[in-house]
């Protein structure tokens, strides 16, 4: 189950707290298994990219990602 999941409330995972998200995302991420390097952790935008880039998330993925980007930045 990937921490994409968990943010959009997929229906077998336990809907994840996005006050959470927002005070550890790099923690966040790597308790769902993704490895974000901890010089990402204030810059979203690079951590999505970091795990696109890595080949950690790819494909429909992408979209739940950028979302994700778009309700923590408010852009």
């Amino acid at each position: 189950m990937s921490i994409f999941d968990r943010i959009t409330g997929n229906a077998a995972a336990p809907q994840m707290n996005m006050q959470q998200l927002q005070s550890d995302p790099v923690g966040m991420a790597k308790q769902a298994g993704y490895n974000i390097p901890p010089n990402l952790a204030n810059n979203p935008q690079a951590m999505v990219q970091h795990l696109i880039q890595s080949g950690q998330v790819g494909g429909p993925k992408l979209q739940q990602a950028m979302q994700m980007i778009r309700q923590m930045t408010g852009k």
